[in-house]
């Protein structure tokens, strides 16, 4: 089993120093949704999250982040054969835990009401199934929730080729970050300096595909 656990993850509701910004509650109001159920999205609150927090406007609110990830780790063939967990920990130290059968919306407007949704109820699915679940926790919970050797990529990490990161028998952790600018906000690093899979800064979703297709070739899965 390969656990893709994702670390301080750019997904969070619309913060309460937020709540009054003119453009939050217009937005709202076109939704007709309180401000307060909504994510945080800087596709369209970049402006706003400037106003409050000064510098983080590429970083934070990054729900399309996880989307991308989504969308393509669960259509993998290592999801399909039963061999893929995804864990996700958000920067408000919340854990989400996907069930590995869950079709998610290929909107991504649909995608965000799922989310919204998630992060209002505590999971989503029906009675006999729950397709995803939302608890609290930190990175080292999500770590401990997945078990199994601990693989941590970071583009600070120490250079390596994504062919060499599995190494023996048994299940797998490999730790990614969930944002798009920046470091780890969590203390991931006192798991060592991590590896570096390429020279250049990738996104999350190739760094999660780089790792499932080389795993679905080292533990026979194609």
């Amino acid at each position: 089993m390969l656990s893709l656990i994702v670390i301080d993850a750019e997904l969070e509701t619309i913060p309460d120093i937020m709540m009054d910004d003119y453009s939050i509650r217009i937005q709202a109001k076109k939704r007709g949704k309180p401000a307060s159920k909504m994510l945080l999205d800087s596709n369209f609150m970049h402006s706003a999250i400037e106003r409050y927090f000064p510098g983080e406007s590429s970083r934070r609110g990054r729900p399309d982040i996880i989307f991308h990830l989504l969308m393509t780790s669960l259509e993998s063939i290592l999801n399909k054969k039963s061999g893929l967990r995804v864990i996700i920990h958000t920067r408000n130290d919340r854990i989400i835990e996907i069930n590995p059968s869950i079709r998610l919306p290929k909107s991504y407007n649909r995608f965000v009401g799922l989310m919204e949704d998630l992060l209002d109820r505590g999971s989503v699915g029906s009675q006999s199934e729950t397709l995803m679940k939302i608890t609290d926790g930190n990175w080292k919970d999500a770590l401990n929730m997945a078990g199994g050797e601990p693989i941590l990529l970071s583009p600070r990490g120490i250079p390596g080729k994504i062919a060499d990161i599995f190494h023996g028998t048994g299940d797998k952790s490999v730790i990614i970050g969930g944002f798009s600018q920046g470091d780890f906000i969590s203390d991931v690093y006192s798991l060592g300096s991590g590896i570096s899979i390429y020279p250049d800064e990738l996104t999350i979703w190739s760094v999660a595909m780089e790792s499932i297709c080389q795993y679905e070739r080292d533990y026979g899965f194609v």
